[in-house]
């Protein structure tokens, strides 16, 4: 007999893995000399911003009779995409596109799982598709299926000219000349021996920008194997300006743009430019978002469309609940 029990491990809203910074391959991509570079790129009438929302509503450990088979998660995942029209009076948001997708995912061994659970809510039918991962950390292959969720959010609607901002690090290996992506966190600085250039920069400027490779992981038949990436990026600070002994943390308001390394370096550094100017144009505020300043004001809204759409949290996990407790008889 199958039996499903609540995990202690719960987490709402899981952080994904930091990528691994290998090594700066040339610090002086763009410029011989590392002073700080004013943002001087002019904001473009329309931007697309495209970013997705991953929640745990219930974590289970899998037992055949008495023996421990495996664990379990049912996620709710959601991605879309933005369109910003700044040509108006006030900027204008659209939603041009969004996507909710939910999952069983499980690394059970010699168990059968139903193929799907469904649940009736107030607003319809909820179906989570099982899933089993091919490896054992099933979060990780979680953040995988929210990665696949978003890049097709934004193929769907990208039309190879308006300028796009993915949340995150790089999704898509081919440099594509209208999309940048934006780093929120800002654990881990890519700036082996050059450190002490993040704390002089004020808001508004930037470093220049560097080629550096980082370790990333990548799923194959055998499982997940690690490749090394290029991409050139820097940081913009976005936020307050630390650099004359202000309070607070000094290196909290910085981002980082980073987009594939190997298109055209003109173009390249233009679309990086442009990246510094967006991000400091929408970066948010402490007030509005506890995120601030990197979680940008249009990333924040479309987080906020994305979750209504996940659907009541506390709902759905005790529904999750009541379904696995009738399992037990």
């Amino acid at each position: 007999m199958i039996r499903f029990f609540p995990s202690a491990g719960e987490d709402r809203e899981e952080s994904k893995p930091s990528k691994r910074f290998l090594e700066i391959k040339d610090p002086y991509w763009e410029t011989e000399s590392w002073n700080p570079l004013e943002v001087s790129e002019s904001i473009p009438p329309r931007i697309r911003f495209v970013d997705g929302v991953r929640r745990t509503e219930y974590r289970v450990n899998i037992f055949d009779g008495n023996r421990f088979a495996g664990e379990g998660i049912f996620l709710s995942l959601g991605a879309g995409v933005v369109e910003v029209d700044l040509s108006g009076v006030r900027p204008e948001y659209r939603l041009l596109l969004w996507k909710v997708e939910r999952f069983f995912v499980h690394n059970a061994e010699g168990v059968e799982i139903p193929p799907s659970w469904r649940l009736e809510t107030d607003g319809g039918l909820l179906e989570f598709k099982t899933v089993r991962s091919p490896i054992a950390e099933i979060s990780e292959y979680g953040n995988l299926l929210m990665k696949k969720l978003e890049v097709s959010t934004f193929r769907e609607t990208d039309d190879g000219e308006t300028p796009v901002v993915m949340d995150g690090p790089v999704k898509l290996k081919k440099f594509l000349p209208n999309v940048v992506y934006l780093v929120k966190e800002a654990k881990y600085f890519y700036l082996k021996g050059f450190e002490k250039h993040l704390f002089t920069l004020k808001r508004g400027y930037r470093t220049p920008f560097f080629l550096f490779e980082e370790g990333v992981k990548t799923l194959s038949d055998k499982g997940f194997i690690d490749r090394k990436v290029s991409k050139v990026g820097g940081y913009v600070r976005i936020g307050g300006d630390n650099s004359h002994g202000g309070f607070g943390d000094p290196l909290g308001g910085l981002a980082r743009l980073e987009i594939p390394h190997g298109g055209d370096r003109n173009l390249s550094k233009e679309i990086l430019e442009r990246g510094a100017a967006i991000a400091v144009f929408f970066a948010n505020r402490s007030l509005r978002d506890a995120r601030s300043p990197q979680n940008l004001t249009t990333i924040a809204y479309l987080e906020k469309e994305l979750r209504r759409r996940l659907g009541e949290y506390k709902v759905i996990r005790r529904m999750v609940g009541n379904l696995l407790l009738s399992l037990l008889g």
